[in-house]
């Protein structure tokens, strides 16, 4: 797993090396000590989502007011997705 920071403040692209052979294919898409060796916190995941898009659609714009605010680990485990981080935070 290899993080990289963005331009937005505290936003991370995060890339897994796939192992394949003749079975196909594993990767590890998730580890939270290597997360938060990068961003200097723990990340708690209290909730996880899946959803099923048709070609085209928007899911809709989010964001939490409430400290100390909400993370988002975005996948696609099928096709792509074009995730777009707006910071909204005071002085950005």
């Amino acid at each position: 797993m290899q993080l990289r920071e963005l331009k937005v403040p505290d936003s991370y692209e995060i890339s897994q090396k796939q192992f394949g052979d003749t079975r196909g294919l594993f990767l590890e898409w998730y580890r939270f000590d290597r997360l938060e060796e990068t961003i200097g916190h723990r990340l708690e995941i209290v909730q996880a989502n899946t959803s099923v898009s048709k070609r085209g659609s928007v899911r809709g714009i989010h964001f939490a007011d409430i400290p100390p605010s909400q993370a988002k680990y975005v996948t696609a485990t099928y096709g792509a997705v074009l995730d777009y981080i707006i910071d909204i935070r005071v002085g950005s």
